[in-house]
């Protein structure tokens, strides 16, 4: 078992540096793509037990409160202004996707495009792994795809600090917008 960890281990980082070429790649021959038409497309959240759609008159009002949002793999976003919420919310989900984990298909990486719909430079991190900076990449994610074994988690500032989003295994987002957090990631944690 641990042969066969080392060998997906070592195809992630070849897949990585290839996709990092790729990127280099487009971006040096100034091909650009377009962006979705969905932009200012929110997604309704959970905060304290109510639900919140983009129509409600205390949306913007709720929104401005949730500093971190969890969201599941049904789509719904559960909001939280204490990281602890989110954090006991998020490792409930954690101890499911541990039983289930035999079951899942074995793309254990998470991918990061600079536009929405998933164009643009692409940056895949392997599950288990922490970015605790973005460098060059620092406030520009517009579209993510997590990966399926535990899930994805964003963070507003560097070193897993301020606002963050978890975001649940398989659970693409084409435009970040709809989950309040377009062009906002500091550092990233794949789980």
């Amino acid at each position: 078992m641990k042969l066969v960890k080392k060998i997906a281990m070592g195809a992630t980082v070849s897949a990585f540096a290839l996709s990092l070429m790729v990127s280099s790649a487009l971006a040096q021959s100034g091909q650009t793509s377009q962006a979705s038409n969905d932009v200012n497309a929110l997604s309704p959240i959970i905060f304290e037990g109510v639900t919140y759609a983009p129509s409600h008159a205390n949306f913007k009002e709720v929104l401005d409160k949730v500093q971190h949002t969890v969201v599941e793999r049904d789509g719904k976003s559960y909001g939280y202004v204490d990281i602890a919420d989110a954090d006991k919310h998020i490792n409930k989900i954690l101890t499911v996707l541990s039983e289930e984990v035999g079951t899942l298909e074995s793309n254990y990486v998470s991918s990061f495009w600079v536009n929405t719909s998933y164009t643009g430079d692409k940056l895949d991190l392997a599950s288990g792994r922490t970015l605790a900076t973005l460098g060059s990449w620092n406030d520009k994610i517009s579209s993510v795809k997590s990966a399926n074994l535990r899930g994805t988690r964003l963070y507003e500032h560097s070193n897993l600090q301020g606002d963050s989003i978890y975001l649940s295994p398989n659970e693409n987002v084409s435009n970040l917008t709809s989950r309040n957090f377009n062009d906002k990631a500091s550092s990233l944690k794949v789980y």
